[in-house]
């Protein structure tokens, strides 16, 4: 849903890049060569979309979510041979590794074709997604470490504030305040606190309470790289909502089985809204020019804050 609100990635503008540019690591771009079909990319993103509506709605769910992440993966090598990254590899592989929890066993077609056959809900891939993104933020993190963000003299975020500052078009939030405190102090304390949220989030894994709190400060970490340096990671951050959910609502089970039986008495409405999505999706209708993504990532801050507040507070905000 995230593709939805957000907006949906396209790749028929790849046909109108200039093939001088095109340079593709060692993989399937590589193997075939460029595509310069405009009629090719077109059909392309079309599928993806009719596909991503079989996601959406829990229509053979598994074999869905597989499509989508492998039409992903192919769409976007050959956007990036062209030496274009924009760093989403999370919200490209995240179709492919939820595909194996059974996450259409509720909610969905599949659970009303099936009403008789209960699916149960796999966790191994959720896991084995918390150490990638672990393993992701590390990889980040030691280049910095080894590129002198230690070093007290001077400081590499006040650099990128700075950078942000006098180059950048959109909203600035806090970035022109931190550019006028100009403080060493406290920028070094920015690059500090990102070196060990970023090398220290990997070691998270092995606790789920932990971890699912440093998941919140995940959260609240691009948000604060949103108002110092205007740089969103919404796609990125929505990666983590199977995690709050599932430290809100972990407890209490019976909120599904809920949300399941009022979908088997009105299904009906839920096919009409379905179609009405579908056909918005298909014909590249992205309700991201009502919702921006800046406003995303604040929103799901929020649930993001409660749960890095002590436990006599949490109990308060999600008691029955």
């Amino acid at each position: 849903m995230g593709y939805f609100i957000v907006g949906f990635p396209h790749f028929h503008q790849i046909s109108t890049f200039d093939l001088v540019f095109f340079d593709p690591p060692p993989g399937l771009s590589l193997l075939i060569g460029p595509i310069t079909s405009g009629e090719f990319w077109w059909t392309f993103d079309l599928i993806s979309r009719v596909v991503f509506v079989g996601v959406l709605a829990g229509f053979r769910t598994k074999e869905s979510s597989i499509i989508l992440g492998l039409l992903f993966l192919f769409g976007f090598t050959y956007d990036y041979s062209y030496g274009k990254i924009n760093h989403n590899i999370f919200p490209v592989i995240f179709p492919l590794i939820m595909a194996f929890t059974n996450w259409g066993g509720a909610l969905s077609i599949d659970s009303i074709r099936q009403q008789n056959l209960k699916i149960t809900p796999k966790g191994w891939p959720l896991t084995f997604l918390s150490f990638l993104l672990g393993w992701g933020y590390f990889t980040a993190g030691l280049p910095k470490l080894i590129g002198g963000w230690l070093d007290p003299s001077y400081s590499s975020t006040a650099g990128f504030i700075l950078r942000r500052y006098y180059s950048s078009s959109g909203p600035l939030y806090l970035n022109e305040m931190f550019v006028k405190i100009n403080s060493l102090f406290i920028n070094k304390v920015f690059d500090y606190s990102t070196l060990i949220f970023e090398l220290g989030f990997i070691l998270t894994i092995f606790w789920s309470p932990v971890y699912l709190r440093a998941v919140g400060v995940a959260v609240m970490f691009h948000l604060g790289v949103l108002l110092t340096v205007n740089i969103p990671f919404t796609l990125h951050v929505l990666v983590f909502l199977p995690y709050i959910v599932y430290f809100y609502f972990d407890r209490n089970s019976r909120i599904s089985e809920n949300f399941e039986h009022f979908l088997l008495e009105n299904k009906k409405y839920f096919i009409i809204t379905l179609l009405i999505l579908s056909v918005g999706i298909v014909a590249d209708f992205n309700p991201h020019l009502l919702f921006h993504r800046h406003l995303i990532l604040f929103l799901v801050s929020i649930p993001s804050i409660l749960m890095l507040l002590p436990k006599p507070f949490y109990r308060y905000f999600t008691r029955n």
